[in-house]
């Protein structure tokens, strides 16, 4: 029930899929697009089975809380300043801070897995690994890395759009 005038305070995630690869792995998202009151505020969450991920990747616009619900995973965090690999094993009402900018990945542990994770922001950005490493043009790679950029592309080749949730299917 909402009196006339009153701002909307109220949304249904389950009607907004960021990303659906089947139906126990896909993200469901809040912005101030589908919620034009929140500020600096944004929300995911995120249904995984076991062997599944959310992709490597970073946001280059917000900070990130990462809140376990149900199921068990690992959280994968690059330090950019020491280039240490930090790994959390994270279960039922545990959470992992995510820096602005830091390269971080899921891998679920087990099946029923439940996030929500929050953003710093009233909408978030995420840049994805599957992006970077098929619109590199393979050239890039023998010519930086000293990579075969025929095998190079051969490897990147099953990588068509951006994975968000794999392995790829």
């Amino acid at each position: 029930m909402t009196t006339a005038g009153a701002p909307n305070l109220f949304f249904d995630v389950r009607s907004s899929p960021y990303y659906v690869k089947d139906d126990r792995n896909f993200i469901l998202y809040q912005t101030a697009a589908q919620l034009p009151v929140m500020q600096n505020l944004s929300l995911v969450d995120v249904y995984l089975s076991r062997g599944h991920s959310v992709e490597p990747h970073w946001h280059p616009n917000a900070n990130e809380l990462l809140y376990t619900i149900q199921g068990e995973i690992v959280e994968y965090v690059l330090n950019p300043y020491t280039l240490e690999l930090l790994g959390y094993r994270v279960g039922p009402q545990q959470s992992v801070y995510i820096p602005w900018g830091w390269w971080h990945w899921t891998i679920a542990l087990t099946d029923h897995v439940r996030l929500v994770v929050t953003f710093d922001n009233n909408r978030f950005e995420s840049i994805y690994g599957s992006d970077i490493l098929r619109k590199t043009p393979p050239e890039t790679m023998q010519t930086v890395y000293g990579l075969n950029a025929a095998q190079w592309a051969e490897v990147v080749r099953p990588l068509r759009q951006t994975v968000v949730i794999g392995p790829p299917g």
